[in-house]
């Protein structure tokens, strides 16, 4: 009886190992230094086809959600102006706005201190097709700034 159990169990890992299909959103982000204490951080999204996900503004209420970006306080941080976001938006057959496949997000953030600095982000977004939607998901990102590896 252990035996089949045991070889049960071991069948269920293998078929969830196999199994999971990888998402269609692979995320990137990088930063740029614009001067001594600024910097551009990007957050790139690669779509895979068929799939899109949502700007920033313009899925409330549709099939999909807006693409949603929390960064964590930091008390050396403050974040200059709205999050900017560059990629071809496409209407499709419906009236809400996307992008299929790519898009950019950047946001620019100032030091209050000249010292290494971690901005913490985390990114809520939900990939669909024409026909159907996957269940949110969330990334989480760390980016330093002002450190020793960072090309000045």
């Amino acid at each position: 009886m252990k035996r089949i159990i045991f070889l049960f169990l071991l069948n269920v890992l293998a078929i969830n190992g196999f199994s999971q299909s990888k998402y269609p959103v692979k995320w990137e982000v990088s930063s740029e230094r614009i001067d001594e204490l600024t910097y551009k951080v990007l957050f790139t999204a690669e779509i895979d086809a068929t799939y899109h996900i949502y700007p920033q503004k313009g899925a409330k209420g549709g099939m999909g959600m807006p693409t949603n970006f929390t960064f964590e306080e930091n008390p050396n941080l403050e974040l200059i102006g709205a999050l900017e976001e560059k990629g071809k938006e496409q209407k499709g057959n419906k009236p809400l706005p996307y992008y299929s496949k790519g898009v950019t997000f950047a946001q620019v953030v100032k030091l209050n201190a000249d010292k290494e600095t971690r901005l913490n982000a985390t990114i809520r977004f939900m990939a669909c097709t024409n026909q159907m939607c996957l269940l949110p998901s969330t990334k989480k990102f760390t980016v330093n700034l002002n450190s020793k590896s960072t090309p000045k």
